[in-house]
C-alpha cells in the first residue's frame, strides 16, 4: 500500500531512523533492514524525496543520497506534518493467543491506538502477560510499519499488564455486549481525551466486575448488537473512538 501524503493520496516513501535530531543537511544512514526495505522492495533510488520518522513523535523530509540496500543513507530536510489522531486512546485488552494478537496490534498501530496493556481480569488466560513480554520486539517492529502507512508520528506502545480493578478508577470504560447499555460514540463524548478502553476476554466480564464498574463510576458502553471476538471487538472501538 502507498504511504500516506501530507494531505491525500500518497506520499514519499517513510523509512524509520532513531536518531533525526540533526540539522538539516545531516546525513542519515539507515539499518540494514530499512535499507534493504527502502531500496529494493519499495524502489527509491538515489535522488528521491523520503520521510524518516523515529516512532516517538518526530518526522523529518530527507533525500535519499546512497541507495546502498545495505546502507541506505538519507540527507535530513526539515519537519514533516503528521497525520496524528484527535484523540490519544489506549486500550487494555484480554489479549487471545498471541497470533491473534500480532493481526490485533497491527490494525490498532495502523489506526493509531497509543498503548495497549494486557488485561487481567476474572476470566482472562493469566499466561497472557507473559506471553506479550516475549512478543515485545515483533510488536514494537508492526507499530513502526504501521507508521509507514498512516503518516502518524508517533508509534503504538504495548505497556504492562493492568488489573481491571486499577482501570475502572482511572476514565476506563468498560465494553460490554448488553444491550442495555449505551453506544459507545455516545459514552465518549463525556470522558477525558485520553481514555482507557477495557476490552474483556470472550467469556465477558463477571457480574461482580461490572457491578464493581459501575460503583466506581467507570461506564460501560456497547459497540452493536452482536457479541465479537476479542480482536474484533478491539479494532472496532478503536475505529469508533479514534473517528
Amino acid at each position: 500500500m502507498a504511504t500516506a501524503g501530507g494531505e491525500r493520496g500518497a506520499g514519499a516513501e517513510r523509512a524509520w531512523a532513531p536518531e533525526l535530531g540533526g540539522d538539516e543537511g545531516t546525513e542519515v544512514l539507515l539499518d540494514r533492514e530499512e535499507s534493504g526495505h527502502l531500496v529494493r522492495s519499495r524502489r527509491v533510488r538515489a535522488g528521491d524525496a523520503v520521510v524518516l520518522f523515529d516512532g516517538a513523535g518526530t518526522l523529518r523530509d530527507g533525500t535519499l543520497v546512497g541507495d546502498d540496500p545495505k546502507a541506505a543513507r538519507v540527507l535530513l530536510g526539515g519537519a514533516h506534518p503528521a497525520r496524528d489522531p484527535g484523540r490519544t486512546l489506549r486500550l487494555a485488552i484480554a489479549l487471545p493467543e498471541m497470533g491473534r494478537c500480532d493481526r490485533m496490534l497491527a490494525m490498532l498501530a495502523e489506526l493509531g491506538v497509543a498503548e495497549v496493556a494486557p488485561l487481567t481480569c476474572a476470566r482472562a488466560d493469566p499466561g497472557r502477560p507473559a506471553q506479550a513480554v516475549k512478543r515485545a520486539g515483533r510488536w514494537a517492529k508492526l507499530a513502526r510499519e504501521a507508521l509507514k502507512v498512516n503518516g502518524a508520528s508517533r508509534a503504538l506502545v504495548v505497556g504492562p499488564a493492568r488489573p481491571i480493578d486499577n482501570l475502572v478508577s482511572d476514565g476506563a470504560v468498560l465494553l460490554d455486549p448488553d444491550p442495555s447499555a449505551a453506544p459507545l460514540a455516545a459514552v465518549l463524548e463525556g470522558v477525558c481525551p485520553t481514555p482507557w478502553l477495557v476490552i474483556g476476554p470472550e467469556g465477558g466480564f463477571t457480574a461482580a466486575e461490572t457491578s464493581a464498574a459501575r460503583a466506581a463510576g467507570a461506564p460501560i458502553a456497547r459497540l452493536g448488537a452482536p457479541a465479537l471476538r476479542v480482536e474484533t471487538a478491539a479494532v472496532a472501538a478503536a475505529a469508533v473512538a479514534l473517528s
